[in-house]
C-alpha cells in the first residue's frame, strides 16, 4: 500500500506540474519546448501502470512537420538519460525525442525487455495483446500528435543495452507498427528467427524471448515483415564484458554467444541466412562502433574525447558515421 501511495502522489505532482506550467506554448496541449517529462495513462489496458514520459521539442521550427524519435531505457530505467544522450542533436536538426520510462516496480524484466508477452518468463500461458508492454508505444505516439498536432506518418526508434533487447522485439510483436528505422544498440540477448526454437549449435530448445517458439510470432507474417525492416544490428566492438550485474548469464543467451558483441554478430548472420535460406526479403544492417563498449551515449555519437580533467565529452560536431544519430538522421 505504501508504494501504491508513493506511485499515486508522483502522479498527482507531475500532472499538477504539466497544468500549472506556464510555458506551455498554444497549440501544444500538455506538452511544451524544450525538455521535460509528464505522466502518461492514456492507454487504458495499462493505466493502472503509468509511464513517466521524458520528451525534448526543439525550441524553435515548426512542430507539424518534425521527425520524431522514441528511444528506450537500459535496465537503469531512467528515461531522462537516453533524451539527454539526443537532445543536442534534436535542437540542431529539428526532431522530437520521446523516452517512455519503465519502472522497475511497475514493469520487471519480463514486463519491459520481454514485452509482457507471456504470463512470467517462464510460463506458457500467453497474456492478450492489449497487455503486451509493446502496446503502449503506439498510442504514445498518436497522444503526442493529437496533443501538438505533429503530422508526421512515421517514427523512428532506437535503444541501447535492455532497451535494444526491447527495440527489436517490438518489431517482432508488432509488424504494423508505424515504425520506419529502428536501431536495436547492444542487447545483451537478441530472439533468433527460429520457428523450433533451437539456438546456435545447441540442441536445447529454448522459447521466448530467445526464439519465437510458442508464440503467435512463429508464422510467415511476422517473421517476412521483421526480416524486411529497416533494422540496424548495432554493436560496440568493445562491449565484451562475460559478467558484471546487467550482463545476462542464462543458458539462452550464452547459447547465442559469450557476450555482447559476439552475440550481436552472430545474431544478424543468422538472420541473414535464415532470410537466404527462405527466400525471403532481408533489410537489416550490422555496424560497428568501434572502441566502444557498454555505453549508452558512446552508442549514438560513436566518438568522444577527454577534456583536461579527463572526464568523456561529447560534441555533436564531432561524431562518426556508425553512431546511432548518423545511421537515422545523418543522411537527411
Amino acid at each position: 500500500m505504501r508504494n501504491h501511495v508513493k506511485v499515486l502522489s508522483v502522479i498527482v505532482l507531475c500532472l499538477s506540474a504539466v497544468v500549472s506550467s506556464k510555458a506551455v506554448e498554444r497549440g501544444l496541449g500538455v506538452f511544451h519546448r524544450g525538455a521535460d517529462s509528464l505522466v502518461y495513462t492514456g492507454y487504458a489496458p495499462l493505466a493502472h501502470k503509468p509511464v513517466t514520459l521524458y520528451y525534448y521539442i526543439p525550441t524553435k521550427g515548426n512542430i507539424k512537420n518534425m521527425p520524431v524519435l522514441i528511444t528506450f531505457h537500459g535496465a537503469d530505467r531512467h528515461g531522462n538519460l537516453p533524451r539527454d544522450n539526443w537532445k543536442d542533436f534534436a535542437e540542431r536538426d529539428g526532431f522530437i525525442v520521446l523516452c517512455p520510462e519503465f519502472t522497475r516496480e511497475l514493469y520487471d524484466e519480463n514486463q519491459y525487455q520481454f514485452g509482457n508477452v507471456f504470463k512470467d518468463r517462464n510460463s506458457t500461458e500467453l497474456n492478450p495483446e492489449e497487455l503486451w508492454t509493446y502496446s503502449i508505444v503506439e498510442p504514445i505516439f498518436d497522444f503526442f500528435q493529437a496533443e501538438t498536432g505533429n503530422k508526421v506518418a512515421t517514427y523512428s526508434i532506437q535503444g541501447h543495452s535492455a532497451g535494444g533487447q526491447f527495440t527489436h522485439r517490438y518489431l517482432i510483436a508488432k509488424p504494423d507498427a508505424r515504425v520506419d528505422v529502428a536501431v536495436a544498440s547492444n542487447p545483451g540477448s537478441w530472439t533468433w528467427v527460429s520457428k523450433d526454437g533451437i539456438i546456435g549449435e545447441s540442441e536445447e530448445s529454448f522459447n521466448w524471448p530467445y526464439t519465437l517458439k510458442g508464440t503467435p510470432f512463429a508464422d510467415d507474417r511476422h517473421i517476412e515483415a521483421y526480416l524486411k525492416r529497416d533494422l540496424t544490428v548495432h554493436l560496440g566492438d568493445a562491449d565484451t564484458l562475460r559478467t558484471g550485474p546487467n550482463v545476462p548469464r542464462d543458458a539462452a543467451s550464452l547459447a547465442e554467444g559469450a557476450f555482447r558483441y559476439e552475440r550481436g554478430r552472430n545474431y544478424f548472420e543468422a538472420s541473414r541466412e535464415f532470410a537466404r535460406q527462405n527466400g525471403l526479403g532481408f533489410g537489416w544492417n550490422m555496424v560497428v562502433v568501434k572502441g566502444v563498449g557498454h555505453r549508452g551515449k558512446g552508442m549514438v555519437y560513436a566518438r568522444s574525447h577527454r577534456n583536461e580533467n579527463g572526464e568523456r565529452q561529447y560534441d555533436v560536431n564531432q561524431i562518426r558515421q556508425t553512431g546511432a544519430y548518423w545511421i537515422i538522421y545523418g543522411n537527411q
